[in-house]
Parts: structure tokens; sequence; C-alpha cells
């Protein structure tokens, strides 16, 4: 079978996924993430301030203790994030506004504005509500 097995634990399952990952896709270099944002600027599983923030080496990584339900679960990582040809954002709503001021400033505070593919393109579609913090051209 392929995909996250459910019937693992939190570190089974992410090692499980990344060597199904790597069988398939020896580069790692995947064509589109297609990612979100949270109110508080995390984006995949990587919340602000937690250690996986730091993870350097995996590119599927457990966590197993999520500040949002549910507790146990498995994200990508940065590195993985950086190998992308393309990353793409979707953000909705004024509860975002905050965090994509903060996530698209030069010096980037949130994880998902901490996403940078290395070669590849990043791009972000949001909606007037959550654009409504940034600087726009009124004749557009």
């Amino acid at each position: 079978s392929s995909g996250i097995n459910a019937e693992y634990g939190v570190e089974e399952a992410a090692k499980d996924y990344e060597k199904q990952l790597c069988d398939r896709l020896p580069s790692m270099e995947l064509d589109l993430a297609l990612c979100g944002m949270g109110p508080d600027g995390h984006t995949c599983s990587l919340f602000p301030g937690h250690p996986l923030l730091k993870e350097e080496c995996l590119m599927i990584a457990p966590i197993s203790d999520s500040p949002k339900p549910p507790p146990e679960r498995i994200t990508m990582t940065y590195p993985l994030l950086r190998k992308c040809r393309q990353v793409a954002f979707i953000v909705t709503g004024e509860s975002k506004v905050e965090m994509v001021v903060a996530s698209l400033s030069e010096s980037p505070s949130t994880p998902a504005g901490k996403v940078r593919p290395a070669s590849g393109n990043l791009f972000w579609f949001l909606d007037s509500k959550a654009a409504a913090g940034l600087p726009h051209d009124e004749d557009q």
C-alpha cells in the first residue's frame, strides 16, 4: 500500500512515509507543495516555537505534541520544502491578516514565512481579507 499508514505509531509512520517518498522519488524534489497557513503562522505541522523548526535532516518528521489537534501527526519539514520545485500557499480570511504581513516581510517571523524553495518558485494566493494588511495599488 502507499500513503501514511495509520496502523503505525507516529515515529514509525514518519519513517515509513519518508521511505515511500524516497522509493518513488529518489531526488525528493516534489513538483508542488500546496500549503495553507494557520492563524498563528504555522504551515504543515511546523508550529511557532516548536523544535521541528530546527530539523535539518529528516524530510518527514513525527510530532507527538502538536498544539493543535490531533496531538500526534507527521509533517513535511523545511529540508523537504526547500527541495520543492514550486511551493504555493493559499490563505484566506481576516484572522490571517497579521500573520500574512509577518510572513511576507523581509525578515519573516512565522513558520510559513520561512518556507523558501532553494531553487524553485514560491507563490502566495490570498483572498482580499487575508491581504488587507498588505500595501496595495488603488488602481488595480
